[in-house]
């Protein structure tokens, strides 16, 4: 069995003495372009891989970022982390994909195991509880910047899309279709984005003259699994639309719409959250909101880098805007789906 390349046998291929060999690897401009580009072509050929935690120690850092997301088999999520890690790439680093599922324990051992790691920071899309994670990025000084939701406490850099606009956005719609008896199918109200997603729901019920009726308000789980069961009641209450919190519980609302006899929107009239549609293909066409993830990637990098430079720089909240992505899931009264 061959040994693994080094640098003392890639040294020996071209004739020239190991240091030589770590310069030219790094791209030092000390060595010359021609050397440099011998010795490249000959770690290449050989299979080199060049010893990223010895690197680490010699230059205090990793070049990885931990990307800690709430649900990685929500494609919301699956398409973040796709565009963090497009932009990330492009400035040099490399990452590391934790799932939280949700659960506050989950996702502080995903923060534990990312500090064991020494990454040089924490993209964090924070569950509904936290604290602990955020103190032990805290107490160990690795910078953070949340995405997606905020905290309480409002002392993290974060990059969040307009939720309140967005809930107000789709509740306006289903108004302009003629409906009156709309429904918020959200999550718990300890998730920022839920809070201000229902918010904007509610406003938008009010400057319509559309007195909300707490009956027509339920929450699911934000990984979904229970939709039927808190739907039900919504439509013996005779909801005629659905405010979903997210595409995922939509989609789920529409599955089960269908099994009881419902048709989507002939019976019953139906918006999501967060436009999955637009990254990937989706059969169903669901109306719903969405916002640009290239420009919340490239906010959240250069919010963390900021942090990574100036520590004690003050903490920056940062919007995206949102907007309504009207298809077939709604249509004015009147008219044949």
């Amino acid at each position: 069995m061959s040994s693994a390349p080094t640098l003392k046998s890639i040294a020996q291929r071209v004739g020239t003495t190991a240091n030589t060999v770590s310069l030219a690897l790094r791209d030092s401009p000390l060595v010359a372009q021609a050397t440099k580009a011998r010795i490249q072509a000959a770690a290449r050929e050989m299979g080199y891989v060049q010893n990223a935690i010895a690197g680490s120690l010699r230059s205090g850092r990793t070049n990885t970022i931990a990307v800690v997301m709430g649900d990685i088999a929500n494609p919301l999520f699956a398409a973040k982390t796709k565009a963090l890690e497009r932009v990330l790439r492009e400035e040099g680093y490399q990452i590391i994909i934790f799932n939280s599922d949700e659960d506050p324990g989950r996702e502080a051992e995903a923060v534990r195991t990312a500090i064991s790691r020494k990454v040089d920071g924490v993209v964090l899309c924070p569950c509904a509880e936290p604290e602990e994670s955020l103190r032990l990025l805290k107490r160990h000084g690795v910078p953070c910047v949340l995405c997606g939701r905020m905290d309480r406490s409002g002392d993290e850099d974060t990059v969040l899309w307009n939720d309140w606009r967005g809930g107000y956005l789709a509740a306006s719609h289903l108004l302009s279709c003629g409906c009156r008896r709309i429904a918020w199918l959200g999550v718990t109200q300890r998730i920022s984005s839920a809070r201000d997603r229902k918010n904007g729901y509610l406003d938008a019920l009010r400057e319509a003259g559309v007195e909300p009726d707490p009956a027509l308000v339920a929450e699911a789980s934000p990984t979904g699994g229970d939709v039927g069961r808190v739907l039900a009641p919504l439509l013996e209450r005779g909801a005629d639309a659905i405010c979903a919190f997210s595409d995922l519980i939509a989609w789920e609302a529409a599955c089960y719409l269908e099994d009881s006899g419902l048709r989507v929107p002939a019976d019953i009239q139906l918006t999501g959250f967060d436009n999955v549609a637009a990254h990937m293909r989706i059969p169903y066409r669901l109306t719903s909101i969405g916002a640009d993830l290239e420009r919340e990637a490239r906010e959240s990098m250069r919010l963390l880098l900021l942090r990574m430079r100036e520590p004690g720089r003050p903490v920056t909240i940062s919007k995206i805007e949102t907007e309504l992505v009207v298809r077939s899931s709604t249509l004015p009264r009147g008219e044949k789906g």
